[in-house]
């Protein structure tokens, strides 16, 4: 299949970068608990125990919130990479369009869903820890928008490379 980017792209984007999100921020919620759980049960007294449980425990805040923020940035720049391969009329700017604003539509949806998610008490402490994850799922439509109108201008903006224009030498 040689697939390209396309319209359907921003949707693909939102229902993947939700997906990660909460994903990735339940799997912050985890953590803490089986590593006091690891902690308390006294199954490693070791010191190398001891240490691998505090490795794991400093992973959930620290390197699952940067880790998804660039995840969520390198899906958006990659969906904006694959504007650049799109070759498309400029007949067809009503599509983008009407996709936009269901992407739009949908992506405010999901951005409640995840609020609905993260506003139960029992994820208080992991809300507080996760402020990149949260800072763009919070902000998904602005998001969208922004990264759906650089996507248009790619597609739509670029130079078709033709040397001025098409066929003036045969005039």
């Amino acid at each position: 299949m040689n697939k390209r980017g396309d319209e359907t792209d921003l949707l693909i984007l939102l229902i993947t970068m939700f997906i990660f999100a909460v994903g990735f921020f339940i799997i912050a919620f985890i953590i803490p608990t089986i590593t006091s759980g690891l902690k308390t049960a006294g199954l490693n007294d070791s010191t190398e125990g001891a240490a691998a449980i505090e490795t794991l425990e400093n992973f959930g805040p620290v390197i699952i919130n940067r880790g998804t923020f660039f995840l969520l940035i390198g899906l958006a720049i990659s969906t904006l990479i694959t504007s650049f391969l799109t070759v498309r009329s400029p007949i067809f700017l009503f599509l983008w369009i009407i996709f936009l604003a269901l992407t739009v539509f949908l992506g405010t949806y999901l951005g409640n869903a995840y609020e609905t998610i993260t506003s139960n008490p029992t994820f208080s402490d992991i809300l507080a820890e996760q402020t990149l994850i949260n800072l763009v799922m919070n902000n998904i439509v602005v998001f969208l928008i922004g990264v759906g109108a650089l996507s248009m201008i790619i597609v739509f903006a670029k130079f078709s490379g033709g040397g001025g224009g098409g066929r003036r030498d045969r005039i």
